[in-house]
């Protein structure tokens, strides 16, 4: 009795140390510790394993796994995500990977239009947000800085090199409603011609106007925070996705201020009464508003999109 009861306890310590946690740290080789994979995914898609129904698994150390995912109608698949990780592991939308300890992995989707992705934050008017600037690859990414109307950079933003003037703010040869600035044509909203949004990216993509820029204001949750060493404001909508702002300053002159500090994003709108300024939305780690200023002044631009 006393040997049976000794071997039992033997049995159990090694099985014990065979399914130790991989989160436990064992060192040395992973094969034959115990590992957990779970899977999820963001809006717009599933992903599921190969050859198993759950949304996480017990596998030993060292075995392979198949993921799989399918991006819904309208949605791209974007990759493969570990943790908080912003690049992915993995493009392949069936994924093989060699377990060597605990994981979770996410399937990630987006939706785009004419080569750019945006984000639906939910919004009463059905805006959809792109989710980097013109001019940047990621979220994080300033992209360029562009004169009110203006489609290209330059290394100087004043009314000597402002496209709509003759050098003087009382000098305007286009979107003007009061003949004490120029030439009035009563001309409100950007031409697609002199959007930038447009120009750069095609299709349906343009500059917010004013009204849509205060729908994000108002009806969005902002937050300061860092992305990839970058600050600016996570703005979440009322069905939780969320866009990125980076705080990406302005051009006056040919010096770019407050970058890290501040932002300001062109709209399409002309202020009607005082047609030397248009509209814009700014930030600064305590407040975020919009407001009128002068159009020659190089700014980031957000497009949207229907």
């Amino acid at each position: 009795m006393k040997k049976s009861l000794l071997s039992f306890l033997w049995l159990f310590a090694a099985l014990s140390s065979l399914l130790v946690s991989c989160s436990d740290g064992n060192g040395g080789d992973a094969a034959g510790i115990v590992c957990n994979v779970s899977l999820t995914a963001t809006e717009g898609g599933s992903a599921t394993f190969s050859d198993y129904l759950g949304s996480s698994m017990v596998v030993y150390g060292e075995s392979e796994v198949t993921v799989v995912a399918v991006p819904n109608e309208g949605y791209v698949f974007l990759g493969w995500y570990v943790g908080d990780a912003t690049t992915p592991v993995s493009s392949d939308a069936e994924y093989t990977f060699t377990v060597s300890g605990d994981i979770s992995i996410k399937a990630k989707f987006g939706m785009f239009v004419n080569g750019h992705e945006y984000v639906d934050l939910g919004l009463p008017s059905g805006i959809k947000w792109a989710t980097c600037n013109v001019g940047a690859n990621a979220p994080e990414e300033y992209g360029g800085y562009y004169a009110w109307g203006e489609t290209e950079e330059k290394t100087n933003y004043d009314w000597g090199t402002y496209k709509w003037s003759f050098a003087f703010s009382t000098s305007l040869t286009k979107y003007c409603t009061d003949s004490d600035f120029g030439s009035v044509d009563n001309k409100t909203v950007l031409d697609p011609e002199d959007d930038v949004a447009h120009v750069k990216w095609g299709g349906s993509w343009r500059m917010p106007t004013r009204a849509e820029q205060n729908e994000l204001l108002t009806e969005c949750t902002w937050t300061w925070t860092t992305l990839n060493g970058v600050k600016g404001y996570r703005v979440t909508g009322p069905n939780g996705n969320s866009i990125f702002l980076p705080a990406a300053g302005e051009r006056y002159g040919a010096e770019l201020d407050y970058r890290g500090t501040s932002a300001s994003y062109w709209s399409s709108s002309l202020n009607y009464y005082y047609s030397i300024t248009a509209s814009y939305l700014y930030f600064y780690s305590d407040k975020y508003d919009w407001s009128d200023f002068m159009r020659y002044l190089g700014r980031s631009v957000r497009p949207v999109s229907k």
